[in-house]
């Protein structure tokens, strides 16, 4: 501080801490809403109970749900972590590189479960995987895939080396799911561009990547009902290319198809399968939250209330109560009620006089396009505001006809910088306001 040079505030990977007496102590805040979730879980028993993976913060559990009530249960960075769903009792986390461990009793008290695994090559987040039918079976990946019968005790491969070598640090495996209606049935993918299936529970393992492009994949998901259905996302950091890719097979990975639809150009880390409604998926990218009802042909922002500058990394749905929670890297943890959201009805059959549109695409740079439809002569505003309720621009004030009218909006115009934006409408008494995001 200029006026006082003993307090100095310094920013890291692990939050913030301020001293006082010129750095003889320091306090750390642990308020801010800034946690780096890697992955994340809820307790199937009780929603309340949650916990998360942190980047510099270890594995952080809340028993409440509260603001004011997670702790740190391990150390170093915090990533994959899971709760048995039968036994409230016990628990799994890790730190990098898949320095796994397992609890006993809540977490009190950790023990060491890295017991048979080869961790020469380990990706930074080691993915694991419980397995739908029996909780004490467990996959895990290095560069091999692993398989525990007794909760992490003792590691056992059932597969070969499933990367395409180890360099320039790419050559691990970076997802793994193990089918509900089939447990022989596993697939997982690396973070070189492959992906795999067994259904013979590791026995013989099927490369199939035809149709995928040459990406990390962030994610394998497997249909609730059918073991020959998954999702696969993936991402493009590290061939420089923001592209979404999402895509589904039926005949376990013969074939793949892009269900990407209207989605913004964002890389996607996870994607959750609706088990009331399967073809409902809920996908975190790297712009906040996306919602189908139809398998991917159209998309939506799910909700509002996210920030969408940051990514989402990991999802969970505690089907039950119907709690979403998205674990972003960098805004801490949100959730949202699925049942607040959905089968909405307006109770009248009166015919909708007036839409608007989401802009499309979004998140964009630098033009969108706003589209509107008026069914009945009025006097129309449009306006955008900036995230602070300020107007910025006024692009429609005047009386128009019935019809359909689209605008192509640019950044140029107001040289505006990232962000979130918003534009409303109003016509004959009528309003809607919509957000739309910016990132450059």
């Amino acid at each position: 501080a200029p006026s006082n040079s003993n307090f100095i505030v310094i920013g890291n990977d692990g939050g913030i801490h301020s001293t006082t007496n010129g750095g003889t102590g320091w306090i750390e805040s642990t308020t801010l809403p800034v946690t780096q979730f890697y992955a994340g879980d809820i307790s199937y028993l009780n929603p309340n109970v949650m916990m998360g993976g942190c980047q510099d913060n270890g594995t952080n559990r809340t028993l409440t749900g509260n603001l004011n009530d997670w702790y740190d249960i391990t150390g170093g960075d915090g990533f994959y972590c899971l709760f048995d769903y039968q036994n409230s009792q016990r628990l799994y986390g890790e730190t990098q590189n898949g320095a796994m461990v397992y609890s006993v009793n809540g977490g009190s008290s950790f023990s060491g479960g890295t017991s048979g695994l080869d961790l020469t090559y380990t990706n930074w987040s080691t993915p694991f995987v419980m397995d739908k039918t029996n909780p004490l079976t467990l996959y895990t990946g290095t560069y091999k895939i692993y398989k525990t019968i007794n909760g992490m005790q003792s590691w056992s491969a059932i597969s070969g080396d499933l990367t395409n070598g180890h360099v320039q640090n790419l050559g691990t495996i970076s997802t793994v799911d193990v089918s509900k209606s089939n447990p022989n049935v596993i697939y997982c993918g690396t973070d070189d561009a492959n992906v795999w299936v067994t259904t013979n529970s590791g026995t013989n393992w099927t490369k199939i990547i035809a149709g995928l492009p040459n990406r990390w994949v962030t994610r394998v998901t497997i249909h609730p009902d059918s073991a020959n259905v998954c999702y696969v996302t993936l991402s493009g950091y590290k061939v420089d290319s923001s592209g979404a890719h999402i895509f589904r097979t039926t005949n376990f990975g013969t074939n793949w198809i892009s269900i990407h639809g209207n989605l913004p150009d964002a890389p996607i880390n996870v994607v959750v399968i609706d088990p009331n409604d399967t073809k409902t998926l809920y996908i975190g990218t790297d712009a906040g939250v996306m919602i189908t009802h139809d398998i991917g042909v159209s998309w939506d922002i799910l909700g509002g209330g996210l920030p969408t500058s940051i990514p989402v990394h990991d999802l969970k749905l505690h089907n039950p109560s119907r709690k979403l929670v998205a674990f972003t890297h960098g805004r801490s943890a949100f959730a949202i009620n699925l049942n607040l959201v959905q089968n909405i009805t307006s109770g009248n059959n009166i015919p909708q006089q007036y839409k608007l549109y989401q802009n499309y695409p979004t998140p964009f740079n630098p033009v969108t396009k706003i589209r509107y439809e008026i069914k009945k002569d009025g006097f129309v505003t449009l306006k955008i505001y900036d995230n602070t309720g300020k107007e910025i621009d006024k692009l429609v004030n005047e009386n128009q006809k019935a019809g359909v009218y689209e605008f192509n909006y640019s950044i140029y115009k107001n040289n505006l910088a990232s962000g979130v934006y918003f534009y409303k409408f109003i016509v004959n008494g009528f309003s809607d306001v919509k957000k739309m995001i910016l990132i450059k």
